[in-house]
C-alpha cells in the first residue's frame, strides 16, 4: 500500500529524512516510532503529498506521490499534530463545510456526516459549538473531518499529544475500529506505550534514518530466538542466585536481573522449558511466578539500541 525508495529530504543543508526505503502493506496499523526530531513528521508530510522530497520515490496504492496529487488526496487522509478549528461553527456546520470543500456529493453529505460522527462517537455533539469541545473531542473531530472522504490510508502525527488518559483510551479504540474496517494506518509517536496495543508493524526512526522496520510478530520472533520467560521472586537475593543458576545452563541465554525479577530466553523445546520450571521451583525458594513473556514493540525498539523519549 505504501512504499518508498531512497527517500530524502533536506532543509537547507540539514537532512531531516535520509535514504528511507520502506513498505507498509494494506491493512497494517504501522507504528512510526522515534524521539523528537527523528524525522517522523517530515516523513508523514511527504507520504501525504504535502511536502516534496529532495530525492527518492513514494507510491501509495500504486499512485506516485507528486505525479497525481488529486488522485492521492482522494485516498489519503492526514491528521497533523497541531490543528486549527473554526470555533464559532457547530460540529455539523464544520463537517458540512469540509465535506463540500472535499468534493463529497451534495446528496451524500448528510449520510457521510452521520457515518463519521458515529465512528468517532461525536453524535451527541452534532449541534455543539466546536469551541466548547474538550481537547479529546476536538481531536476526534479532526479525525472525523479527515474521514469524510473515506480514505484508504490514514496518517496520524502524534495523535495522543495533550490528551488525558480517558481521551487516549477513546483514541486507541477509534484506531482499532478504523483498522477493523480495513484502513491502512501510520501512527507516529515518541511514546511507545501509546502504540503497543494496536500496532501490527513498526518503523523505528532516529536522526532521519530507519533503523528497523517490519511486522511486529516477525521482528519479535527474530529478536527472541527462543521463548522469552520471566520469573518473579519474593526478594532480590534469591533472584540473583536463580540468575546465576540459569547462566550456567546451555539452553538459556540473555539472563537479565531487575530487582526481584529475572528475564531470560529459553532456546530448547517446550518440554524442556516445563522441566526447567519444575527444577527452579524446587531448587530456589521464593518463586512467585514463572511465565512466558510476550515481547512487544517496546522490546523491538530497545533491541535497536534506542531509547524511548517521553
Amino acid at each position: 500500500m505504501i512504499s518508498t525508495s531512497g527517500l530524502t529530504k533536506f532543509y537547507d543543508t540539514h537532512p531531516a529524512v535520509r535514504d528511507v526505503s520502506l513498505f507498509v502493506p494494506a491493512g497494517e496499523t504501522c507504528a512510526l516510532v522515534g524521539p523528537n526530531g527523528a524525522g517522523k513528521t517530515t516523513l508523514l508530510k511527504m507520504l501525504a503529498g504535502l511536502l516534496r522530497p529532495s530525492s527518492g520515490k513514494i507510491e501509495v496504492a500504486d499512485i506516485e506521490v507528486g505525479a497525481f496529487p488529486k488522485r492521492l488526496h482522494r485516498i489519503v487522509g492526514y491528521v497533523p499534530d497541531t490543528f486549527g478549528l473554526y470555533d464559532e461553527l457547530t460540529v455539523r456546520q464544520f463537517l458540512e463545510y469540509f465535506a463540500r470543500a472535499g468534493g463529497v456529493a451534495a446528496a451524500r453529505v448528510a449520510k457521510r456526516i452521520d457515518a463519521v460522527l458515529g465512528l468517532t462517537n461525536l453524535g451527541s455533539k452534532r449541534d455543539a459549538q466546536v469551541g466548547a469541545l474538550s481537547r479529546g473531542m476536538r481531536q476526534r473531530l479532526v479525525i472525523a473531518k479527515t474521514l469524510l472522504n473515506a480514505p484508504k490510508v490514514l496518517l496520524l502525527d502524534e495523535p495522543a499529544s495533550g490528551l488525558d488518559p480517558h481521551a487516549r483510551m477513546e483514541l486507541r479504540d477509534l484506531i482499532k475500529q478504523l483498522a477493523a474496517l480495513g484502513t491502512t494506518l501510520v501512527v507516529s509517536s515518541h511514546i511507545l506505550t501509546e502504540l503497543a496495543d494496536f500496532s501490527t508493524s513498526v518503523v523505528i526512526m532516529e536522526r532521519g534514518r530507519v533503523v528497523r522496520s517490519g511486522r511486529i510478530d516477525a521482528l519479535v520472533a527474530q529478536l527472541a530466538g527462543g521463548t522469552p520467560v520471566r520469573v518473579v521472586l519474593l526478594a532480590e537475593g534469591p533472584a540473583a542466585r536463580l540468575a546465576e543458576d540459569l547462566g550456567a545452563r546451555g539452553e538459556v541465554k540473555g539472563v537479565k536481573v531487575t530487582g526481584a525479577t529475572v528475564d531470560f530466553t529459553h532456546t530448547g523445546a517446550r518440554e524442556g522449558l516445563a522441566g526447567l520450571h519444575r527444577e527452579l521451583v524446587t531448587a530456589h525458594a521464593g518463586v512467585v511466578s514463572f511465565y512466558e513473556r510476550h515481547l512487544t514493540v517496546e522490546d523491538v525498539f530497545l533491541a535497536s539500541g534506542r531509547r524511548e523519549v517521553s
